[in-house]
């Protein structure tokens, strides 16, 4: 199947009733048909909810019809435009600070398997920032940040000193890698020479990611809990308020939307598997979890005889409070019949959720191959 690749161009004065945004059940049609407009370049939304079709129908591309043409049920040609849709999002955060950011969105993506070869190249050649080699430095705001004595290089301190006894060149995933100097995997790319994947979906941090200089791939998204791309509400500014008493409570990071307000914004999030089969589905030494309550949602999503994990670092005082059917303990039994055994961080007590942060899980051929011992 070939697929095509269209970037259009419109006036911003467009008059939207000109534009077709339908899939018959006969021929899947590009999403937007040009009336003698523009050029090549990007087709630049700065309002989603001023156009006839967008996120809400996934921008008038039929799954159903594009299935049935992959799995041949279909008998006519098809010619499949990839559009690539810029979205342009304006927010003013808290602290009135001024957050421009664009977006993209490939709805045709969404319509894909996981697995899907198309998927893979797209991420792989066209979403991924691949790591530049040529820098031999990093670019970092404190210059200790690499070093495991800081606070939230402890996880990773952990993970050497109980499980893999000074291993080089490993691989990680980091799902909410923020700035990717506060990070979890920074110290093992330091010392020791492994690389992965940071997914970040904050614009801000993902900015301040990239001037970094990480010797990972770094994508700009929020990793799925379905088995297909899919677009989603996502909240820039915070997933929700965690009470503390009757009278206080405290705002998380950026996450799931919880609540409709200026920071939500439509984001286009990727399966885990999808990210790993871009790069060959390496083998996973440490996969960081923290995407704000949502963890055990991200888990169940993971086809698990497909993926090689080997240990999960996985935030857990936060699971219950905006996935509702979620709990640490939950997220435990989850891992526990997928073959983890969990360990406990040390210098790990969260005074804001007034619990434990995180949870150690590791596969049970780890365990024994590395002879894990909790150590306190």
């Amino acid at each position: 199947m070939d697929f095509k690749f269209a970037r259009l161009q419109y006036p911003k004065d467009l008059d939207w009733n000109l534009i077709k945004c339908r899939v018959n059940k006969y021929h899947v049609k590009s999403i937007f048909i040009i009336l003698s407009l523009g050029s090549c370049g990007f087709f630049l939304v700065e309002n989603l909810h001023q156009v006839k079709d967008g996120t809400w129908n996934n921008y008038g591309i039929d799954c159903d019809i594009v299935q049935k043409y992959l799995k041949g049920e279909l008998k006519d040609e098809f010619n499949y435009k990839d559009m690539q849709i810029q979205v342009q999002h304006l927010m003013i955060s808290k602290d009135k600070t001024t957050i421009y950011s664009t977006f993209e969105h490939r709805p045709l993506l969404n319509c894909l398997e996981a697995d899907h070869p198309h998927l893979s190249h797209v991420l792989r050649e066209d979403i991924m920032i691949k790591p530049n080699k040529s820098y031999t430095y990093y670019n970092l705001r404190d210059e200790n940040a690499t070093e495991f004595n800081t606070k939230h290089a402890q996880q990773a301190k952990d993970v050497m000193e109980m499980i893999f006894k000074d291993k080089r060149n490993g691989f990680f995933v980091e799902a909410g890698a923020y700035d990717c100097e506060i990070s979890v995997t920074l110290p093992l790319e330091d010392h020791y020479g492994w690389t992965g994947i940071l997914v970040e979906p904050m614009p801000l941090t993902y900015n301040l990611c990239k001037q970094v200089h990480r010797q990972a791939h770094l994508i700009h998204t929020c990793l799925g809990t379905k088995d297909r791309p899919y677009f989603t509400k996502f909240d820039f500014e915070s997933a929700g308020d965690v009470m503390m008493s009757n009278t206080s409570a405290i705002s998380t990071t950026a996450g799931f939307a919880s609540q409709e307000r200026a920071s939500v914004i439509e984001m286009q999030c990727f399966p885990l598997y999808s990210l790993l089969l871009a790069l060959g589905n390496p083998t996973v030494n440490l996969f960081v979890l923290d995407i704000e309550g949502f963890e055990l949602a991200v888990l169940e999503s993971i086809p698990w005889d497909k993926v090689d994990i080997e240990v999960l670092d996985v935030e857990t005082d936060l699971a219950g409070i905006f996935q509702k059917d979620s709990s640490r303990e939950k997220i435990i039994k989850f891992l526990d019949e997928k073959g983890y055994d969990r360990f406990s961080h040390r210098n790990d007590f969260n005074k804001l959720t007034g619990k434990y942060q995180n949870d150690l899980f590791v596969r049970r051929d780890i365990v024994k191959k590395f002879n894990v011992k909790q150590i306190y």
